[in-house]
């Protein structure tokens, strides 16, 4: 049993296409045989799929509904899929039921009893296997399945369960799985890529094929750990210029907010003193009020000057304005207390002249601010954009070193491919007297293979080279 968790993705789309149809994009579904899902409503796996797809999308409505926050880091990769595979020789017995109960276990090991499951079962290969495609959003709560160790939780089961069936057809895994008992770091060999393997595979009757692959993969692990640190230079250039971006403007932020306070304070200063000559103003009308006081023609002089006219004869609230006069007819409390409405009334007008004071002074602080802000934020685009045309220039050029190496990771071993010490079974004599061999129907079929697929992935390649420079063209 090997299981292998695929990388995970956003398109429930794209993953149920490649699963339930055959490959290179085909629209016919030959190699499907029979499907199945789990907590779903329907058995229908083209439903299925978009029930999984509606689900994900509602995560935040669900987490709503189920009182959880939705804090945290965010992930748009709701989509798991993974895989079982068995070794040939267990073919010939191996039912449905057996599978899925492998595949419920599987998700079992993956604490992913409760998500959403579609199960496709395929016979293009010689090993028997199934695909398990797995929505990582809860459908009750809307939490995302975690995927710490998930892979150390598979081996652990794929070991239980080839011990359950009675032979353990995979050791490596169990003395790994001993080494990390044992708390030794222990990562197993990683998968090689299809055209790499197709092509071993078919030169593995070829003179030092062994050396070949040797002087190969140590080409391969440089470019690749070129290719690894291109990557992590150009990761952090990003977050780099993130960063000083953020800083910049946090900067131009804080420095408006404490311009806007001396400008506060500037226009505060200004008005000081006339709050100063205000005072002295109330304090002397107080003592000419006091004064007038003492006679009757005084008294009299101070009621009309506390009566507001305007708002006895046509003001909105009438009754409590011609309350107000005989207030100050009537008696000298009345009379102090709309004196003093009328000092109030003329402090609130000073303040709301300098109140707009303020915000005027503020405004054109915060113009300023924003004309840097936007200014900052189209020199963050520009260095962004030539940063972005940089990395992906030295990404295609990447790309061409890649290229570069497979062609000589071919020619190293058509170099060597037919040129054998001595005749082997499929080796003929020439007229000429040169020795060749004849490759077998595996062999030309697998070439074949590889031929079309590397043919193909020139043609992608050039593709997005091109539109790679029609983009730069219209920048």
């Amino acid at each position: 049993m090997i299981p292998k968790v695929h990388k995970k993705g956003c398109s429930f789309s794209g993953a149920a296409n490649y699963l339930l149809h055959d490959k290179d994009h085909a629209t016919t579904d030959d190699r499907v045989t029979w499907t199945s899902t789990k907590n779903l409503a329907t058995q229908n796996p083209h439903a299925a799929w978009r029930v999984m797809a509606a689900t994900a999308m509602s995560q935040q409505r669900l987490k709503q509904q189920a009182g959880i926050k939705n804090t945290g880091r965010k992930s748009v990769d709701s989509v798991l899929h993974m895989s079982l595979s068995w070794h040939p020789d267990e073919a010939e017995g191996l039912t449905k039921d057996e599978m899925m109960r492998a595949a419920r276990g599987a998700i079992r090991a993956l604490g992913a009893e409760d998500r959403q499951a579609l199960f496709v079962s395929h016979d293009d290969e010689p090993q028997p296997h199934v695909h398990i495609l797995i929505n990582r959003v809860s459908p009750t709560d809307g939490r995302m399945l975690p995927s710490s160790k998930e892979k150390l939780n598979l081996s652990r089961w794929a070991q239980e369960y080839e011990a359950e069936r009675g032979e353990v057809l995979c050791e490596q895994r169990v003395i790994n799985n001993a080494a990390r008992d044992r708390d030794e770091y222990t990562r197993g060999e990683p998968n090689k890529p299809r055209h790499i393997y197709e092509l071993e595979t078919a030169n593995d009757n070829t003179p030092d094929a062994a050396k070949i692959k040797a002087e190969q993969k140590k080409l391969d692990l440089a470019l690749a750990r070129k290719t690894r640190e291109l990557k992590q230079r150009h990761a952090k250039k990003a977050a780099e210029l993130v960063a000083d971006h953020r800083a910049k403007r946090t900067k131009i932020q804080e420095d408006g907010k404490r311009a806007q306070l001396k400008a506060r304070d500037r226009v505060r200063a200004e008005y000081r003193p006339r709050w100063e000559q205000r005072f002295h103003e109330h304090q002397a009308d107080l003592r000419v009020f006091e004064k007038r006081e003492d006679q009757l023609l005084g008294r009299v002089s101070n009621a009309l000057r506390s009566i507001d006219f305007g708002a006895v004869f046509t003001g909105k609230d009438r009754k409590a304005a011609v309350l107000d006069a005989y207030n100050a007819i009537s008696s000298a409390g009345g009379r102090l207390e709309a004196f003093r409405r009328s000092q109030a009334g003329r402090d609130r007008d000073l303040e709301r002249q300098q109140r707009s004071a303020e915000t005027d002074a503020a405004a054109k602080i915060k113009a300023e601010t924003g004309r840097k802000l936007a200014e900052q934020r189209a020199l963050f685009k520009a260095e962004r954009a030539t940063t972005i045309m940089r990395h992906g220039l030295e990404q295609a050029g990447n790309r061409t070193q890649w290229r570069t190496r497979g062609q000589q990771r071919e020619e190293a071993f058509g170099k060597n491919r037919f040129h054998g010490n001595s005749k082997g079974p499929d080796q003929h004599q020439e007229p000429s007297g040169k020795q060749t061999t004849k490759a077998s129907p595996e062999l030309e079929r697998l070439l074949d293979s590889y031929n079309k697929r590397r043919q193909n992935d020139q043609e992608r390649a050039k593709e997005q080279d091109n539109e790679r420079d029609r983009d730069g063209r219209t920048r």
